[in-house]
């Protein structure tokens, strides 16, 4: 596994689906752009090989997940696919690939000819697509059950397509907001309601200041702690009035004005409410959700920090690993920065994609299909990652999160999270998404560390996204 500087494992999205996405470094992405170029670029989708109407076996690969997912969840919807297409059956789901990189043996499976027959991915499918990896769906979304273009967010789907192809589906799709200590909030007296969070970034580090207490240099609590996390900083930048990448225009925009002016201000904030050392920020907990690579307890659910940045899958991870010490949580709108204009949010799905080189394009694209539009509500039940396809009804709720907090309030976060979808800012769609990801980890850390300055940090960073960007667009041209 690699971590980033604040001891958070990197593009690890949760304890219940996200935990084996894994990141090896600036060696292991070197290692997938050099598998990806070997593969030639794919024109046309791969021709059908084999008729819907003779009887197939499928096989299927996910990053890995909860078991409650995969492969219960999964599982049951393949039965239940089976039995409404008796013809296609599968071989047993495979969940992860050990302690190997899921890319990188995906990548190596399709450059051996021998690919699984689709995959779910937790990175956007347009890296792979572009390079020749993964089969275009265009001709086949016209005349699907659920997987028209049309029924998909189009902010949501365009993180599947480049070069005028579609080259995965979108299924899940959880998007972000504040998430607070309700009851930590009305112990202290501060409004506690979500219309009265925060509006502004300089109202959230007013309120921080009200939770944050150093014992010594050993952090006891915190209020927020800001920007650490490379997915999230689009997120960021959006709400500050700029942008990481302009997928139209093909260019990387992360040493912009507003970008500069968000990292300096992330600076100023360390300096005055964490001692300027994120390190001792970093030995004193591990500050999320989520337990720590060595077994730290997520700070969240233990009560030692009040409010952060994450994404709807909580809904359900939120009672995963501990026991929380709190029962009334809540979520709220983003604050603005003081360039920004616009509320926005961000979103993360799971993507379902077909390896170049199945010999059962069809089949594994009815499987697609089918989870886009019935598959995914087993999923939901299992685990409350929302829909994306707009064909499945709006109202689902998490069987959990009923039990837990009522479905009143379920039913209020859940439509929450939903409207988040439509505020949400474009990310996921550079065919460089890993490489600049890792040179946006590298900035980040260099930045908050003080290793570099904010300008030559995302000047570098730039440098670096461009250059790779243009070089791979020369290539697939």
């Amino acid at each position: 596994m690699s971590y980033n500087n604040s001891g958070q494992q990197r593009n690890s999205k949760s304890l219940n689906r996200r935990e084996f996405v894994q990141i090896v470094g600036m060696g292991g992405v070197a290692a997938f752009l050099a598998a990806c170029r070997a593969l030639p670029v794919q024109r046309e989708p791969t021709p059908i090989q084999q008729s819907a109407e003779s009887a197939t076996t499928l096989t299927f690969w996910t990053p890995g997940g909860s078991q409650a997912w995969c492969p219960i969840a999964i599982t049951e919807s393949m039965e239940a696919f089976t039995r409404a297409n008796p013809n296609i059956t599968f071989n047993e789901v495979q969940c992860g690939t050990g302690d190997q990189n899921f890319r990188e043996v995906l990548l190596a499976r399709i450059a051996a000819g021998n690919p699984p027959d689709a995959v779910a991915l937790y990175v956007s499918p347009i890296a792979l697509g572009a390079r020749g990896a993964l089969v275009a769906l265009d001709e086949m979304l016209p005349s699907s059950k659920y997987a028209q273009v049309e029924n998909w967010p189009p902010e949501v789907i365009a993180s599947c397509q480049f070069n005028g192809k579609t080259w995965g589906l979108p299924v899940t799709i959880d998007t972000y907001g504040m998430w607070y200590n309700q009851e930590w909030f009305e112990e202290k007296g501060i409004p506690a309601e979500p219309e009265d969070f925060p509006k502004t970034w300089d109202e959230l580090r007013s309120l921080s200041k009200e939770f944050t207490r150093w014992n010594d240099d050993y952090l006891e609590t915190a209020g927020f702690i800001p920007f650490r996390d490379a997915r999230e900083l689009p997120i960021w930048s959006a709400l500050n009035g700029g942008q990481i990448y302009n997928a139209a225009k093909q260019k990387y925009m992360i040493d912009s004005e507003p970008n500069l002016a968000m990292m300096e201000y992330v600076v100023d904030w360390l300096d005055e409410e964490y001692k300027g050392d994120i390190g001792k920020v970093n030995a004193s907990g591990y500050w999320g959700a989520y337990p720590g690579p060595q077994g730290q307890p997520p700070a969240f659910q233990e009560g030692r920090l009040a409010t952060m940045l994450n994404g709807s899958w909580i809904m359900g991870d939120f009672y995963a690993s501990i026991e929380p010490r709190f029962t009334k949580w809540n979520v709220a709108p983003l604050p603005l920065g003081p360039m920004g204009t616009k509320v926005v949010s961000g979103y993360w799905p799971t993507w379902m994609a077909i390896p170049r080189g199945t010999q059962h394009v069809q089949e594994a694209f009815q499987w697609l299909d089918y989870v886009s539009g019935e598959g995914v509500r087993i999923w939901f039940e299992a685990s409350p990652n929302l829909p994306a396809n707009l064909s499945v009804p709006r109202d689902l709720v998490s069987p959990l999160l009923v039990e837990k907090r009522g479905e009143t309030f379920a039913r209020q976060v859940t439509d929450f999270f939903l409207d988040q979808l439509t505020i949400a800012t474009p990310m996921w769609d550079s065919p460089i998404q890993s490489f600049a990801e890792d040179q946006l980890w590298r900035a980040i850390e260099l930045i908050t560390t003080k290793e570099a300055k904010p300008k030559d940090a995302l000047t570098e960073a730039q440098r670096a996204c461009q250059t790779e960007l243009e070089n791979t667009l020369r290539r697939i041209s």
